[in-house]
């Protein structure tokens, strides 16, 4: 199960790290927190999903460079 942070996920559907960060704290985008700063990690299936569900365009090659 590979997981991005916010930033990762903003670059991965070409969008704002802000707007990935308000989908998760409004609860559209799933994500799991971690640490003293609460990092969200968001599961890369799920966010695929939710670019399909949201009109987001998910760029695989991104996606595929980050998790390796």
């Amino acid at each position: 199960m590979a997981e991005v942070t916010t930033a990762q996920a903003a670059e991965i559907l070409s969008t704002t790290q802000r707007t990935i960060q308000r989908r998760v704290d409004d609860g559209h985008l799933p994500a799991r927190r971690q640490g003293l700063k609460q990092t969200a990690f968001i599961d890369l299936d799920t966010l695929r999903a939710f670019a399909t569900e949201y009109g987001y365009r998910f760029d695989e090659a991104k996606a595929n460079a980050v998790t390796e």
